[in-house]
């Protein structure tokens, strides 16, 4: 049942809804599922068609209107379940274009305002004799500005034990942080009178080293490997969190925590809480992912080897499923990511057992109110972030850097306006604070959202933040921080054979965008021998009309610029082609360098310690050094960038 803490929160917040009560109403949004992008815009709708915004004040008594319910005597279990959240306290799209306290006039979805809302709706309609459990799959840090403030205020798991979630579990990305990092973010998030927990059955803490003693401290109180929840109808549920074994891989920073394969300890968990706590459902949270293309999902392998799992809420992947996926009597469900969608799984009891009645992902979009109470919640968490890791920048969180009149997206293993954006912006970044740059290098895995136009052009502070949103640097500190080192021209054609040959067989994460140089490759060419030559230049002053010498014995050094991501993934490429793909970072004598702070790029050279050059950074500061427009009070970004430069051209 819910703690006397969560309906004291929830208590609070009904008397600011009762308060903001009156006239004007929404309606659902008619916008295909598929025309959604993953980054929380409909692209397909035009912003002019829609209502012209008027302070119209929402009419609560409709929005939490009741079904007239006729109960047939069963018992029912509604799962509402998000997963990725990815710290998207605002949603995705144009955050100049968001606005949650005005109904039908703009095209962007999620929000945990209009979050709050639907489970608000769910909370308060429920049908006779069911009961309502909310759950997370992981993955709710990074992604945002508001992850900053994770180690400080947490405000991810603060809001969801607001809006009444009953448990999460730990995705990758949460160890990011490191296991001493994600027991201050636990500390800070979760509150030991409330319900509201975090799960995880299958991490695995080191008998010898002390890195993870902090975490392993926590289990049994923030963080649990099992839990269960007694529903308003009597069904007792059993909930586990998992984290999947190639999304471990994925978190440099988890040593040395480690994770045991999923189906072992699912087995377990499944055993003890059928047996010894006697529920009538389990459901495994669980960020493992799903099937996408020919990559195998985790999640449908737990389904096929454990017994016993009634519902797999799945995370990882960013899958928005179509359907939910049946195998054996196990269902897995997963929808998309950034709380764009909100996952509404029906179980209805038969003959002592429970069975699928249907599932949807409802869109997290316009025609849906914000919470007010969660809005202030949020402005205030902004204000932080405004006294933050923005204390310095001449723009706060919402003000407006620049300006587009295109939108600009990432593709996957291909070169992208976005990319050529960020891999300039990269390049020029590092050059302001460690000399001239020769050649910068962004890889997809980092660049997380697209720059929409919207309605106004604008690009704030959020959005640029949102672009470029994961990581942490040797200070502990929210990005990954900016290497600058050098490299042979060799080796720049081994990192352009990553590109066009090692990444389409690995991840898209591993492909890079560029800046400061040009090649030519051969679509069918072997392995390592792809790449034919490379000019070095730029868009603005040309390229060179003679190839760089990529012979092995040129010892020629370039400045390069990189993250650390980047420059921690060299020795995993390393690994996977055999040694074949063997980049060593040096510095400007020539000497290897094995420890990778030596590279970091520091702010302020003249203050004590390192003040690292935050990613994002490189991003706000080139886009804050364009050309303003005729008359206009801000930057806009070059039209040479509405599309993509043939940096990385295949030859015929």
């Amino acid at each position: 049942m819910r703690s006397c803490s969560v309906l004291l929160v929830w208590g609070a917040l009904l008397g600011l809804l009762v308060s903001c009560s009156s006239g004007g109403t929404g309606s659902d949004s008619d916008v295909p599922l598929e025309d959604v992008v993953l980054d929380g815009t409909a692209p397909g709708l035009d912003v002019a068609d829609l209502q012209e915004e008027v302070a119209v004040p929402i009419d609560w008594d409709a929005v939490f209107s009741s079904t007239d319910w006729q109960s047939d005597g069963k018992r029912r279990v509604v799962i509402l379940h998000t997963n990725d959240l990815h710290s998207h306290l605002n949603g995705g799209g144009p955050l100049a274009d968001f606005s949650p306290t005005v109904l039908n006039n703009d095209a962007t979805y999620g929000g945990f305002a209009r979050l709050a809302t639907l489970l608000e709706q769910h909370r308060r309609d429920l049908r006779p004799d069911a009961g309502l459990l909310i759950v997370d799959a992981g993955d709710f840090s990074f992604g945002t500005a508001f992850a900053s403030l994770a180690k400080q205020a947490s405000v991810e798991l603060q809001a969801m034990a607001a809006m009444g979630y009953h448990a999460t579990t730990v995705g990758n990305h949460e160890l990011d942080w490191s296991p001493e990092g994600l027991t201050e973010v636990l500390t800070e998030g979760i509150e030991l009178d409330g319900d509201f927990r975090v799960l995880a059955s299958n991490l695995v803490f080191s008998a010898e080293d002390t890195a993870d003693d902090s975490l392993e401290a926590l289990m049994g109180d923030q963080l649990l490997p099992w839990k269960v929840v007694e529903l308003e109808n009597g069904v007792k549920i059993g909930m586990f969190g998992l984290l999947g074994v190639g999304a471990h891989k994925l978190a440099p920073h988890a040593e040395p925590v480690t994770v045991t394969p999923l189906a072992e300890a699912a087995q377990k968990m499944v055993t003890l809480l059928r047996d010894q706590e006697g529920v009538d459902l389990v459901v495994a949270l669980s960020h493992s992912g799903v099937t996408e293309g020919d990559i195998k999902g985790e999640d449908e392998q737990l389904a096929k080897d454990v017994d016993g799992i009634d519902v797999v809420v799945s995370g990882h992947t960013h899958t928005l499923l179509p359907e939910p996926t049946l195998i054996n009597d196990t269902i897995v469900v997963q929808v998309g990511s950034f709380g764009l969608f909100l996952g509404e799984l029906v179980l209805v009891e038969s003959e002592g057992t429970f069975q699928l009645e249907s599932w949807t992902a409802r869109p997290v979009d316009d025609s849906i109110p914000g919470w007010p109470a969660m809005l202030d919640m949020i402005a205030g968490w902004e204000a932080m972030l405004d006294d933050g890791i923005l204390k310095n920048q001449e723009w706060g969180y919402r003000a407006t850097v620049a300006t587009t009149g295109f939108d600009l997206m990432a593709v996957e293993f291909s070169e992208s306006n976005l990319g050529d954006l960020v891999a300039d912006a990269v390049r020029w970044g590092v050059s302001q604070y460690a000399g001239p740059v020769d050649v910068a290098f962004e890889a997809n895995g980092v660049i997380r959202e697209g720059i929409h136009q919207g309605a106004t052009g604008a690009i704030t502070t959020g959005d640029i933040i949102r672009v470029l949103s994961i990581g942490l640097g040797p200070d502990g500190e929210f990005s990954y921080p900016m290497l600058s080192l050098y490299l042979t021209p060799y080796e720049l054609k081994l990192a352009a054979e990553v590109i066009c040959g090692i990444a389409p067989i690995f991840a898209n994460s591993f492909f890079l965008q560029i800046s400061g140089m040009r090649f030519e490759y051969e679509p069918e060419g072997d392995l390592f021998k792809q790449v034919q030559t490379i000019y070095l230049g730029n868009d603005i002053d040309g390229y060179a009309t003679e190839s760089l010498d990529l012979s092995p014995e040129n010892k020629t050094l370039y400045h390069v610029a990189v993250n650390l991501y980047i420059g921690q993934m060299l020795s995993v490429l390393k690994g996977m082609t055999g040694g074949a793909l063997a980049i060593e970072p040096k510095d400007a004598d020539g000497n290897v360098v094995e420890d990778l702070e030596k590279f970091l790029v520091d702010l302020d050279p003249d203050t004590a310690g390192m003040q690292e050059l935050k990613l994002w950074r490189t991003l706000y500061e080139y886009l804050s050094s364009l050309e303003k427009g005729p008359g206009a009070d801000v930057p806009a970004i070059p039209g040479r960038y509405e599309t993509v430069s043939d940096r990385i051209h295949a030859l015929p």
